[in-house]
């Protein structure tokens, strides 16, 4: 585990610096360190920074200071691997297998990142640059739109056909929308799904939506996992993050007349005419507004992205300008004037990075990569054997599980020679596919009917082809070299680390015993006492079990009839020795007399009668109390001392320069 964390850290604090280079071409660069013959540029550190400090735009807020750190740790990284190589660990065998055994993972990794990943959140981020207002009908298919009949898939194409056909006679849209679609809001909205933007629908609604120019509407059905949809697409528009907006609201109440709501209506036009000539926004929101929240900060209601408000106010502030004031807005709520006080743009595309990862990843990844696998069929001319699949599915025993030792006994040799499916110059027989899934703990436990086998086929197919791109990754893209070099100089860190610092640790019990009796005044237990008690929900019954106490009757037998704490019972109520600083009970127990009885105490919920058994000031722990602490404490310092004095040997032994002129230039050119 260690390991893996060492390397997966390793890995991604130094993956953007690119060390192999043509020593002649990066002298004409600027440097900001030269580790004996390697050299840092100042475009490597500038990316390697960025990289690991939220981006570009963050990294160029930091001080000088925390590149100079970077730096001091990007110099460290490359002092070890050099010394790493001049020890030929780069040769070792057991290394060199370790190194070859996470090629494949590698390679997928780099893959996905830069085909599908990559692409697919700088599309994200391009798209939500912009807002579409659009309206569906939807056709749902029973049983759902990948779980119905092919027969029910068939009846809901149709229909939605009929109302593309109605809407292209001229149909008004609102009538053939309430006559078709399946969405329960189409009553109040006619389909209508206001203002939204990419990250908010499925894939598949998105990606026509954003295909479509403002009055085009769908000419096929869009299939989704609800059902089918017939889009219309109303605007487009550019698209800000957030609208800060100032607040003067009446509240109409449900019961109000007529005359009331009149009233409440004049007093808001007495409002905007003061408005109108200059009164301050603030104070008239002070004096007249009912909304408590806005009215506490002087009207201002804060930050609202689109939808966020009544779509009345959404309506007027995603129009309006800075410093804007609306007139008189009615929602159900009741009366409301509001005032634009800023605009907050769409932020640049290194600054929202991370948030726009994890969208990706939670929305739209799994749909890219299928699109993805879809396209390396095409491109390695995969052609699956329909006859060899039908006997794989025929005969099937459906009622036992890939789980079953023996469910593979019903194919015969022959069976198994025949190829399952084609690709690139590659093929799949059906005897390797059952071995993959019987050696997979992926394809465990999956039922043998012809739904199971087909999903397992899709997920064999897709592990091949991107399996055999990875193969060829280096031949695509050639810099992954420097990816999988920066990926072995991390492995060979974690190696000289664990020869030069990790194995050199002196954790004998004689050198945890020297510090612990240099120490041993750090090592101390605070005051503890010991108690056991009685919990339960109820006051009365506490009360009921305390007047029981004093009429004699065992507290250990009323600890195992009454209290309620989990897993307390079969202990007799005892917490054992606690702090007295623990908690309000372990405080009331320190200030007790030993065999004393606490009357009830309401705590956590409950109420508690405690018996204290027992006080230990507080004292040193002996070496065995503290060996763990003493243990951790010394192999820290170790671990510092060690890698202190072999750095600044490392230093000695390949001469470090470090360019701060350069280092200054950095994010400022």
């Amino acid at each position: 585990m260690k390991k893996n964390v060492a390397l997966i850290m390793l890995i991604f604090v130094f993956s953007s610096c690119t060390f192999l280079r043509n020593i002649g071409l990066v002298e004409k660069k600027e440097y900001v360190a030269k580790v004996g013959k390697e050299i840092i540029t100042l475009d490597e550190f500038e990316k390697s920074f960025a990289k690991n400090n939220g981006g570009y735009a963050k990294a160029k807020s930091k001080s000088l200071e925390d590149r100079k750190n970077y730096l001091d740790l990007l110099v460290k990284f490359k002092l070890k691997v050099l010394e790493a190589r001049a020890q030929k660990l780069d040769k070792d065998p057991n290394i060199q297998k370790e190194i070859n055994d996470y090629y494949t993972t590698l390679a997928l990794s780099y893959l996905t990142k830069r085909e599908v990943v990559d692409p697919g959140i700088r599309q994200l981020y391009d798209r939500r640059k912009e807002e579409i207002r659009a309206k569906h009908i939807l056709i749902e298919i029973p049983g759902g739109a990948h779980g119905g009949s092919s027969v029910d898939t068939s009846m809901a194409y149709k229909r939605a056909k009929s109302a593309i056909e109605k809407l292209n006679a001229g149909a008004p849209w609102d009538s053939v929308a309430l006559e078709f679609s399946d969405d329960p809001s189409v009553i109040f909205n006619r389909g209508d799904l206001y203002y939204f933007t990419a990250g908010m629908m499925v894939p598949e609604f998105e990606d026509a939506c954003y295909s479509m120019k403002v009055g085009e509407r769908t000419k096929e059905p869009v299939r989704t996992k609800f059902g089918y949809h017939i889009i219309e697409v109303i605007d487009r528009r550019p698209r800000v993050e957030m609208v800060r907006i100032s607040h003067i609201g009446k509240k109409v109440d449900r019961k109000a007349t007529p005359e009331d709501t009149l009233n409440l209506y004049n007093e808001m036009k007495a409002v905007l005419d003061s408005l109108k000539q200059g009164y301050d926004f603030a104070e008239l929101a002070k004096r007249h507004s009912d909304d408590k929240f806005s009215n506490e900060r002087n009207g201002d209601a804060g930050y609202y992205g689109r939808g966020q408000a009544y779509r009345e106010i959404d309506q007027f502030m995603f129009n309006a300008k800075v410093g804007d004031i609306s007139d008189i807005i009615r929602t159900r709520w009741g009366y409301h004037i509001v005032k634009v006080t800023e605009i907050v743009p769409v932020k640049p595309f290194d600054e929202v990075i991370d948030d726009l990862s994890k969208l990706y990843q939670s929305y739209r990844f799994e749909y890219d990569f299928k699109k993805y696998v879809e396209r390396l069929k095409k491109e390695y001319n995969f052609k699956l054997n329909d006859q060899t699949f039908e006997l794989f599915v025929s005969k099937a025993d459906t009622s036992k599980t890939t789980s079953h030792s023996n469910w593979d006994s019903v194919y015969t040799n022959e069976d198994r020679a025949r190829v399952l499916f084609w690709y690139a110059d590659q093929k799949m027989t059906l005897d390797s596919a059952i071995s993959i899934i019987k050696t997979n703990a992926e394809f465990s436990g999956r039922k043998l009917d012809r739904q199971n086998i087909s999903s397992i086929l899709d997920r064999l197919v897709e592990m091949k082809l991107v399996g055999y791109r990875a193969r060829n990754v280096e031949k695509i893209y050639p810099e992954f070299k420097n990816e999988l070099k920066e990926f072995v100089d991390g492995i060979l860190l974690y190696h000289i680390e664990q020869k030069m610092v990790w194995d050199k640790v002196d954790l004998s019990e004689a050198k945890l015993r020297e510090y612990y009796e240099n120490n041993k005044e750090e090592y101390r237990f605070p005051d503890r006492v010991r108690f056991s008690e009685i919990w339960v929900k109820s006051e009365s019954l506490a009360k009921d079990i305390y007047s029981q106490i004093k009429n004699g009757v065992p507290f250990d037998s009323l600890v195992v009839k009454y209290t309620e704490r989990a897993g307390m019972r079969e202990k007799l109520g005892d917490w054992g020795l606690v702090a007295s600083s623990e908690n309000e009970i372990a405080w009331k127990a320190w200030n007790m007399k030993v065999n004393e009885i606490s009357e009830p105490i309401k705590f956590q919920g409950g109420y508690s009668i405690i018996k204290v058994t027992g006080k230990e000031p507080s004292r040193i722990k002996t070496f065995e109390e503290a060996f763990s602490e003493v243990a951790s404490a010394v192999q820290e310092q170790e671990l510092k001392r060690l890698e202190r004095e072999w750095v600044e040997n490392l230093k000695k032994k390949y001469r470090v320069v470090i360019s701060e002129k350069t280092l200054e230039k950095a994010f400022n050119r």
